[in-house]
């Protein structure tokens, strides 16, 4: 049961006796909160902020989508639009002003330069990177301490962080040296473990798994996950300096964004910027149609190929029968295909490099797939029809699947590399154009292998 339906009648109430508005929201978690917010307008989103302590608020604040979040803002007087932003978390807050026009983040910037100027320089130092790459992802909310730091010492900081909420992660205590440069990073469990009055120099791990500033946002979700990480440094490239942590809930999110974004390239259309219902109608056509027409016009080639072997299809229907049951089997083919080669460049397991391997082998694959279904074809035309003669057909049939599932997977498998060597997404290699592809190459097989079996076809 969603929680706006047990809290939303009783809303007005509470507000009106701030106190016990804390308290009922302090039964949830704060992202049944957001949801239950989210679902109120602007309007009354602002009044209920204003009745809770500003830390509560900026946390139910920065779990909204950003869209709204400008809503509810602007709606707020200045003084508490720059109390709940300060007390954001550093990305979050960076994620909220980078939506922003240039005029707008100025003047949100000079605002919160007259309450804390050095949250001013944190937001301007994550605002230059862009927001794809780990240091669009980052905060700056870490625990960095001096190689010389005993154990004891460190755990006393890491218990002053974790209760002034100055980390958005204590699992790790990076160790940094002059200019803030990483040298090594000790875990909680390490840290609990070891003797109190050992440096963490000792204890440290030098073999830093960590990501460059503009490591692309895939690849940061990529390393979390390969080697298992709650928070990944990341680090200037030149001078190796710690320059914030990506955690692993940002990477959660990132794998949602770029799996949304892909299976709707997939699906052939635009992704959308928001979610389904918050997407306009005209918006939605837009970006379903603009595809829709360009897989239309690309059928416009099927049509030719029809065209041009009309007097063929004219003097021996039974082929005209088989053309459905051909195309579609290349389609889906193909279609598979692509899907398994995108999906591996998406992870890692594949690379442009591979391209051969996964030539070799998608060939085979062909082979192997189009004659499991060809016997079936070979059976179906042999008894179809009296134009032609029942083995010229089956054989027709029979041959053009074969060689049209090879054709289909070698195109299924080998656009989508060749999309990611050009720098573009793989995805945008679409089942939908796959099968279009797929199609008219199809036709083209299936009329060659009937000219070369049925002898009497071309005249």
């Amino acid at each position: 049961m969603r929680l706006a339906t047990l809290l939303g009648p009783d809303l007005k109430a509470l507000q009106a006796d701030p106190e016990a508005l804390r308290e009922a929201f302090r039964e949830f978690h704060p992202e049944d909160v957001a949801e239950l917010l989210d679902d109120l307008p602007p309007k009354d989103v602002a009044e209920l902020l204003k009745a809770l302590p500003t830390e509560m608020a900026a946390d139910f604040l920065e779990r909204l989508p950003v869209e709204k979040q400008h809503d509810i803002v602007e709606l707020l007087e200045d003084r508490d639009a720059v109390e709940l932003l300060t007390e954001m978390d550093p990305d979050d807050r960076a994620d909220f002003i980078e939506e922003l026009d240039d005029h707008e983040q100025k003047a949100i910037l000079e605002k919160l330069g007259e309450a804390d100027p050095e949250i001013v320089e944190e937001t301007q130092e994550l605002l230059r990177f862009d927001p794809y790459t780990a240091g669009g992802l980052m905060t700056t909310e870490y625990v960095g301490l001096a190689p010389e730091t005993k154990v004891w010492e460190a755990i006393e900081e890491v218990r002053r962080h974790a209760r002034e909420g100055e980390a958005e992660t204590v699992y790790y205590i990076y160790v940094v040296g002059y200019g803030d440069k990483l040298l090594g990073v000790v875990s909680l469990r390490d840290l609990i473990l070891s003797e109190p009055a050992q440096a963490l120099a000792d204890i440290m791990t030098e073999k830093v798994v960590k990501v460059s500033a503009t490591t692309e946002q895939e690849e940061v979700a990529r390393i979390i996950a390969r080697y298992d990480l709650a928070a990944i440094p990341v680090v200037d490239d030149e001078h190796e300096e710690l320059l914030g942590v990506v955690t692993v809930d940002d990477v959660v999110d990132v794998v949602i964004e770029e799996a949304t974004e892909d299976a709707q390239r997939m699906g052939g259309m635009v992704p959308l910027d928001e979610s389904y219902f918050a997407t306009g109608f005209f918006e939605l056509v837009w970006k379903r149609g603009i595809w829709l027409v360009l897989l239309f016009f690309g059928q416009f080639l099927t049509a030719t190929v029809m065209e041009s072997n009309e007097a063929a299809l004219a003097t021996m229907v039974e082929l005209a029968i088989f053309i459905p049951l051909i195309i579609s089997t290349g389609g889906n083919a193909g279609s598979q295909s692509s899907t398994l080669i995108i999906r591996a460049l998406s992870v890692g397991e594949a690379a442009p490099r591979d391209w051969h391997r996964i030539l070799g082998r998608e060939v085979l694959m062909g082979v192997a797939l189009g004659l499991l279904v060809a016997g079936i074809g070979f059976m179906r035309a042999y008894f179809a029809g009296d134009r032609v003669e029942p083995l010229e057909l089956g054989l027709t049939v029979g041959v053009s699947i074969v060689a049209v599932v090879i054709t289909a997977t070698v195109v299924g498998s080998m656009v989508p590399l060749l999309m990611r060597r050009a720098g573009l997404d793989p995805a945008v290699s679409s089942t939908p154009f796959i099968a279009s592809l797929v199609d008219v190459l199809g036709l083209l097989v299936y009329f060659a292998v009937a000219r070369a079996i049925v002898g009497s076809f071309v005249h």
